[in-house]
């Protein structure tokens, strides 16, 4: 997943499950075939690391957040 991509978590146990934010950057393995992204979410003014795997692709890297 590349930086800036604007993704919505979407995991029911999360406590962010329908929060959408962007790819500020990527700190390493969970597992072996799933990152840790650290996303900003604009609603909290806050980043976040949160697993790739709970989390899908909404928007093209070059339009503005909501």
């Amino acid at each position: 997943m590349e930086l800036q991509t604007v993704v919505m978590v979407n995991h029911p146990g999360h406590p962010f499950n329908g929060c959408q934010g962007r790819v500020v950057g990527r700190r390493g393995n969970r597992t072996e075939d799933d990152i840790w992204l650290l996303i900003y979410f604009a609603s909290k003014m806050r980043s976040y690391l949160i697993p790739e795997s709970m989390v899908s692709v909404q928007g093209r890297q070059d339009e503005p957040m909501e």
